[in-house]
């Protein structure tokens, strides 16, 4: 349930790259698509981020035993 939200955020960063690939450039919206996809983008990016050290910081190598700290 944690991943609905930020899937949610990825689907709709699609839609709007589709979006604006079909969108002149000399169409009033194209500047404000191009930001809503930079704003998107970025989000994702700060998100994947700060997952990314906790994801390697949990993942125990194959034959590795992980114990807890005291």
């Amino acid at each position: 349930l944690l991943y609905k939200p930020v899937d949610r955020v990825t689907r709709s960063t699609l839609v709007l790259h589709d979006l604006l690939k079909h969108t002149p450039a000399s169409h009033p919206d194209h500047p404000l698509l191009q930001d809503a996809l930079r704003i998107s983008q970025n989000f994702l990016s700060s998100i994947n981020e700060e997952i990314t050290p906790r994801r390697q910081s949990m993942t125990v190598k194959k034959g590795e035993v992980s114990l807890p700290a005291s």
